[in-house]
Order: structure tokens, then sequence, then C-alpha cells
């Protein structure tokens, strides 16, 4: 590996992953950062809403924030995926240098969503333009993607599906569920094309389950989420608290809990996935 730190980061639509997100920051993560320690590799973890100022989210740079992010260490990268699409930025939210910066975004915005560009922007990346010209960046090495089964949509109200799959009030059901049927075959097909390229480039994707608990709600996860990431990064709570309510989410009752992957708890499937990736890393 080119340096002795892995920069890990969750990429997911919002709030219907939030269970997921405290999940593995407080299940996954520890265990993740042990076995690290164990090969000399220290290991951290960023929630990029929570490293921007108030203006950097007013003013719409998330989308620059995150691409840098990504290419900081095009190394790991950790995606969760349910049945929501997610918004598609317009070009009120893309700043101008952000487009200078990443010209080839002009042809998707409107159109795909902010979660589907980082994907993009990690297996088949946009050119990166700079003073000194511009950069064809190679795909991130090693991925893991987390689909969530489908099964659960039967046992939810009408307002919990407006989280958990809408989108919007005036979306068109046929367009939103042909999107996001593309936008996971564009999952499969890249990892097909890196299999038969054999060029050292692993996509891992698995299905997973969770329990739906009427009895829990998200915003008991985000908060306990926030409460992690603080004592994790050494930040205020309160301050990521205020950061969080900039971004007017709400919080049907009910949530996911006890995910399920293969027979065996998520954690160990992802633990396992991550190793597997960290030994090959680690061994060229």
């Amino acid at each position: 590996m080119s340096n002795d730190t892995i920069r890990i980061m969750i990429i997911s639509t919002i709030p219907d992953m939030i269970a997921e997100h405290h999940y593995f920051i407080k299940h996954v993560f520890p265990d993740l950062k042990e076995i690290c320690k164990d090969y000399d590799v220290n290991l951290e973890y960023v929630d990029l809403i929570f490293s921007m100022s108030k203006v950097e989210l007013s003013q719409c740079r998330s989308i620059r924030k995150y691409f840098e992010s990504i290419d900081m260490n095009r190394t790991f990268f950790f995606c969760f995926r349910g049945q929501k699409l997610g918004c598609a930025p317009t070009y009120r939210d893309v700043d101008k240098l952000t487009l200078d910066k990443y010209p080839e975004l002009v042809d998707y915005i409107g159109d795909i969503s902010f979660t589907e560009l980082m994907i993009m922007h990690a297996l088949n990346p946009f050119e990166k333009h700079g003073e000194c010209g511009y950069e064809c960046l190679p795909p991130v090495k090693h991925s893991m993607f987390y689909f969530r089964d489908e099964k659960f949509l039967n046992n939810l109200t009408d307002s919990q599906k407006e989280l958990y799959i809408s989108n919007g009030d005036d979306e068109d059901v046929f367009v939103r569920d042909l999107k996001l049927a593309m936008a996971k075959d564009f999952v499969f097909s890249n990892k097909l094309e890196f299999d038969q390229k054999d060029d050292n480039t692993h996509i891992n994707i698995r299905k997973y389950e969770g329990i739906w608990d009427e009895s829990l709600n998200l915003k008991d996860f985000l908060c306990q989420y926030v409460h992690e990431y603080a004592e994790l990064n050494d930040v205020s709570y309160d301050d990521l608290m205020d950061l969080v309510s900039e971004l007017n989410l709400y919080d049907p009752q009910g949530s996911f809990a006890d995910f399920k992957c293969e027979n065996k708890d998520l954690k160990d499937i992802i633990i396992e996935d991550f190793v597997n990736e960290l030994k090959f890393e680690l061994s060229k």
C-alpha cells in the first residue's frame, strides 16, 4: 500500500440507511480497526456530512467534497443500497468550481442521483481537471456493495414508504424503478468487466436483509450514530447535531435491525470481505 492509513466512508442514500450507518460504526468499525492494527495499518472512518461547514453545505460543494475524498485514496469503497434511488442534484446544487474540476458532470446533472454519481466516480471515474490539464483516474481497487433485500416493502405503511422508497411527490414510479434497476446493473456490469480483466480491481456484491421493528425509529439511531461518531473523532456532539438539523431529516416509526447476510450476521460478512481485500492489497 502507498501509506499505512486507510480512510473509509459509507456511500448511501439518507435517511433510509441511518440504521445501517449506526450498525457499521457501532458493531463493524471497531473490529475492523483492531484487525487493521494487526497488519500495522491505521483505519479511519469519516462521514463527510460532518466534515463540511454550514457554508459548504449551503454553497453546494458536497459533490466536490465527496469526489475529492474518494480521490484521496482510491483503495476501499463501501456502499449500502436499498430501494430508494435518491434525489438528483440540479445545476443549483453544483457550484462552478465543481463543474470546472469535473466537467463531465454536465452530462448527468438533473438526471442521476447524488448516490449514483458517487458510485460512478468510484467505479468509472470522471475526468479530473486542474492547472496541469486533465487526469484519468483509476477505479477504486476494492469496492464493497451491500444491497438490502426488497422483501421488507410489504411491511411498510404509506408514510414509511415515503422514506424508504419515494424520491418525491411528483416522481414517476416506473421511471424510478427503471433507474434503480439500471443503477444496480451498473455495479454488476463493472464487476463483470473487472473480473474479466483480472487487473486487481475487485467489486464485492452482497445481498442482506434486516428485521423490521415497529418499536424502533430512525431518530434514535441517528442520535446514537452521531454520539458514536463524535466520540470516535473527538468532536462535539452538539455541533454535529446542529449540522444534522440543517438536513431536515424526518423519522417515521419503525426501522431495521438484526441485519443478516447468507445466514450470518452482516457484521461477519463485512469483516470477511474487508479482510480478504486488505490481505490482497498488502500482498502486492
